[in-house]
């Protein structure tokens, strides 16, 4: 009985880790970073992926749950669907009561019922993704961003494969591992994205001051205020060429048009501090593309006129390729990340030749 219980929650633990797996794998396929895919992203709860592979193996779930910022942790209690019935020498006296009312009966693999003892067992799993390098095109000039990306390589479990463009699914699923650990992760997950701390400051028309704020109840705000609130939090960060992830300020990478590399310098390009404020803002169910052309045609957002901009709206700069992307603010002003030497902050769009706007939400 113990031995195919264990087996149980071995697979329910793995089990749960699949869905999310599954997301991580479809974005490097559409040529994505899968760092910012969180359990958020999976419709169904642990639950249903943990019952499914537990009762596979004959048994059933007492309890699954997740840990880890994006939930890529899971740990799975089960039982055994049937019991080991007790002799009549290891009954106490209430047993005794109930075996003679038919009370709190179980039935052994026999098909006997009476009072019985079930198998228990426990098991923990981690998502371990695969080693990628990422290689956007060459930036054109005035570029502020990265370019779209080229191609992604990827290795895990022992093998090296193309995953963008023109990735195969099934070969991609094969370089991550979800295996059995001893201890799970122990940070909390608590269901949306965990972003860092940054300074606060600004002002404007429709919210001046960081998400992380005490003073702001982001939550009640509209989307595209959250977004503004988000980026607001790093004003005085330098750019960095290549820099910004889901999370927050990163590390560069080289070289920009002008040749200036990021790699030593903690912070956003303009791009990426438009998806790390979408993505913080949508709680990561929004994970846009690091490319400002892939964010300016991503259809989870829609079109807007130039002359009808709400807070939040990305604001695009240059044709038929934008070069630059940055935040609207309100009353005429914009959140960006400028340029090498620069940092985050509030500008003016007035003169600066916007092309085009995309609001999601």
């Amino acid at each position: 009985m113990f031995t195919y219980t264990q087996g149980g929650a071995d697979a329910a633990a793995l089990g749960v880790l699949a869905p999310l797996r599954d997301q991580q794998v479809q974005m490097l396929l559409q040529g994505q970073p899968p760092d910012g895919a969180g359990y958020w992203l999976v419709t169904d709860p642990p639950t249903v992926g943990a019952r499914k592979y537990a009762e596979e193996n004959k048994t059933e779930v007492v309890s699954a749950k997740l840990s880890g910022m994006l939930g890529d942790n899971a740990t799975v209690k089960v039982r055994s669907r049937n019991c080991q019935l007790k002799k009549d020498d290891e009954l106490t006296s209430q047993e005794r009561d109930d075996l003679r009312h038919r009370r709190n009966l179980c039935t052994d693999n026999q098909g006997k019922s009476g009072i019985g003892r079930f198998g228990t067992a426990g098991a923990s799993a981690k998502i371990i993704k695969p080693d990628c390098i990422y290689t956007p095109k060459p930036p054109q000039a005035g570029d502020t961003g990265l370019g779209p990306m080229a191609d992604i390589w990827c290795t895990g479990n022992g093998r090296k494969v193309h995953a963008y463009p023109n990735g195969n699914f099934d070969d991609v699923r094969e370089v991550f591992k979800i295996r059995l650990v001893d201890k799970a992760d122990g940070t909390p997950y608590t269901g949306e994205p965990q972003a860092g701390f940054g300074p606060t400051g600004g002002a404007g028309v429709a919210i001046n001051k960081c998400a992380k704020d005490k003073s702001v109840d982001i939550d009640s705000k509209p989307f595209g205020e959250r977004v503004v609130a988000w980026a607001l939090c790093w004003q005085g960060t330098p750019y960095s060429w290549g820099g910004g992830t889901y999370s927050g300020p990163s590390f560069g990478i080289c070289c920009s048009p002008g040749g200036y590399s990021g790699a030593s310098t903690l912070g956003f390009d303009c791009s990426g501090l438009t998806l790390y404020a979408v993505y913080q803002a949508s709680k990561g169910r929004i994970a846009l593309g690091h490319f400002t052309g892939n964010q300016q045609d991503d259809s989870r957002g829609i079109r807007v006129p130039l002359n009808a901009l709400q807070p939040g709206d990305l604001v695009f700069f240059g044709l038929p390729v934008p070069h630059h992307v940055a935040i609207y603010y309100g009353d005429n002003q914009i959140v960006e990340a400028p340029q090498t030497g620069d940092v985050v902050k509030i500008s003016p769009l007035a003169g600066r030749g916007a092309t085009a706007a995309r609001r999601f939400g």
